[in-house]
Order: C-alpha cells, then sequence, then structure tokens
C-alpha cells in the first residue's frame, strides 16, 4: 500500500480536480490528504500490539452560479487510486445541474440515497444504537429486540476490520484483536459490540471494538459496511416514479436515540426524480427520519460500494432505495 504522496504530487491532484470545476467557470475548494500512522498500545498485562495504518482522502466541493454546488469525496488506504478528474467532474457535473432549484413541498417520499448519505445513517447507528452498553441500558433500538426483523430484508450490516478491504486497526485501544460481528442480518437485528467491560458485564464475548479510555460511549463499530445488491444507481433511480436522490446530508444530529431519529438537511445535489430519471434540482430539503424506520423500507441497494469516513472509522456502503422518507421543510 503506498500512504505517502509527496506535497508536488499532491498539488498535482488538486490540480486536477479543481480544473474540472474552473474550465466550466465554476469555483472549487477541498482537500486532498496522505497518511500513514502507528498505533501500539502495551500493558502491564502482557499486552503488546501495534500496527501501521494509511489512508488517503480528497474532497470537493464545486459552486456555480444561482446557488448550484456539488460534492465529491474519495477514501482509501492506497493514494494509487485516487482519481483526480474523476472526482473533479463529478462534482462540477453535480454543480451545474442542481443550478436555479425549485422548491419541493414537504412530505413522505421515495427516495435514493447515494453512498456518502447512507454513510450518516450507519454512523448514527454505531453512534447510539450498536454499543453493547447502550443495548444493556435500555437506550438502544436493539434493547429488547434481538433476534427481531426491524429492517428491510436487504439490509446486512457487519463490522469487520478483518476483511481484505478493509481499513483501520484490526485490534481495540485494549489491544484486543477485533472479531467481525453480525450486528444486522437480512434485517435481524442480531448483536451489538462489546469491550472487555461491557463483554464481563453481559456475558457477551468480548468483540475487540474498546474506544480509548475513557469516553462516556463504550464500545463502537468503526469498520462497518452493507452488504451490496445487484443494481446500478440509475437503475434504482429507474425504478422510482417520484421521488427525490440525495447526494449528501448535512448538519444531522439526533432527535431520539432509542428510534435513531435524525434531523438534518440535505446538500450539494438533491434532484426529484420523475418516471424514473433525474428531473429538476431540488432546494435543500430538511428532514426528520427515524434511521432504523428508514431502512425498514429500504427495497435495494446498489452493487458498487465506496469507503465514506476516515481512516480510523471508514463505513462501506452502497447507495440505497427507501421507500419512505420524511421530509419536513426547506433549508434554502
Amino acid at each position: 500500500v503506498i500512504a505517502k504522496i509527496v506535497a508536488a504530487a499532491r498539488a498535482e491532484a488538486v490540480g486536477g480536480i479543481v480544473a474540472q470545476s474552473s474550465s466550466r467557470g465554476l469555483t472549487a475548494a477541498g482537500k486532498v490528504r496522505s497518511a500513514e500512522q502507528v498505533i501500539a498500545v502495551a500493558n502491564s498485562l502482557g499486552v503488546d500490539v501495534g500496527q501501521s495504518i494509511t489512508g488517503a482522502q480528497a474532497t470537493v466541493l464545486s459552486m456555480g452560479a444561482e446557488t448550484g454546488s456539488g460534492w465529491a469525496s474519495f477514501l482509501d488506504a492506497d493514494v494509487r487510486n485516487l482519481a483526480p478528474e474523476a472526482l473533479g467532474s463529478q462534482a462540477a457535473d453535480l454543480a451545474q445541474r442542481s443550478a436555479n432549484p425549485v422548491a419541493l413541498d414537504p412530505g413522505e417520499y421515495t427516495v435514493v440515497l447515494a453512498p456518502e448519505a447512507v454513510a450518516d445513517i450507519m454512523d448514527f447507528l454505531a453512534y447510539v444504537g450498536f454499543s453493547a452498553k447502550a443495548v444493556d441500558e435500555g437506550r438502544s433500538f436493539m434493547s429488547g429486540h434481538l433476534e427481531e426483523g426491524l429492517m428491510s430484508e436487504h439490509v446486512s450490516i457487519f463490522d469487520d476490520a478483518l476483511s481484505d478491504h478493509a481499513m483501520g486497526l484490526t485490534f481495540d485501544y485494549e489491544g484486543q484483536p477485533k472479531r467481525t460481528v453480525p450486528l444486522i442480518e437480512y434485517g435481524v437485528a442480531i448483536k451489538p459490540v462489546t469491550d472487555s467491560y461491557w463483554a464481563a458485564k453481559t456475558g457477551w464475548n468480548n468483540t475487540g471494538h474498546a474506544l480509548p479510555a475513557p469516553n462516556p460511549y463504550g464500545p463502537m463499530p468503526l469498520n462497518m459496511e452493507m452488504w451490496p445488491g445487484e443494481a446500478s444507481i440509475d437503475e434504482l433511480i429507474g425504478g422510482v416514479k417520484r421521488g427525490v436522490y440525495v447526494t449528501r446530508f448535512h448538519y444531522v444530529n439526533v432527535e431520539d436515540p432509542i428510534s435513531v431519529l435524525l434531523t438534518g438537511m440535505t446538500r450539494d445535489g438533491t434532484f426529484m426524480i420523475e418516471d424514473g430519471r433525474l428531473t429538476s434540482p431540488l432546494k435543500n430539503l430538511r428532514f426528520t427520519q427515524s434511521a432504523v424506520d428508514a431502512l425498514y423500507w429500504c427495497e435495494g441497494a446498489t452493487r458498487e460500494r465506496r469507503f465514506v469516513g476516515t481512516e480510523e472509522g471508514a463505513c462501506f456502503v452502497p447507495g440505497l432505495l427507501i421507500a419512505k422518507f420524511n421530509f419536513t421543510g426547506q433549508t434554502s
């Protein structure tokens, strides 16, 4: 794995990204970053482990006239997989296409979520739902519902730091080896992740998911992935009579941790879907939606998956088709 590129190569990558916007009269902002870090854990109990992890990130926000904006991101363990021109073109295309947005009435719509938006849902499920501490204390949607079907059969979520494509550490911050943990299988709630304390308290096996101490959260999954589906993103869109396409969310917060009720906004590429194709760009929408309920109404996923996040905690996710998603207003 190639971890780093010299400053001149980063500048060249930035140039390739930005050129896709500047050549069209758009403005671009973003970053290109590559890093390698070594994390080690040792203690008087005989724990002595260490690992080097690498990551390359790039983001670009392209902005044009009439409030048009577009976003694209890249994350991978290997910087050689970055394609600057393609990334810049993706954002610039969205910025051009999203100029002169129109208003959409609040209500419940079918949505197609790009991986960037799906990753936000996954992150909040990890944050408030997939910890043994939250489950044991009755604060998780899984509390009292293990082995029950809570989501669509199209949804399977694992935490797997051991897969060939995983990013990040293969041990936790207590130095314990991580295990592959099925969190949701075909919509059924299986189990949360644990650390040494919560494994001893609950009687579940230690899955190796301790965060740096002290922390108020308990164990947390940092290598989540959702199983892919069989469609392309265009095929998901093609199956929608009337709905909304969302590139990404912004300023997402939790209103109710037990139902994982989220509120936030769409941003940088939101479009009406009509008769199976993208039509009018939309003004940004505010949503208030339970992540668990959204995934209950999941009707399909893309074959292609993407990393979203950081090298320390990356989701590997597809795009999703959600039959019911609640928009409560507009933000612009």
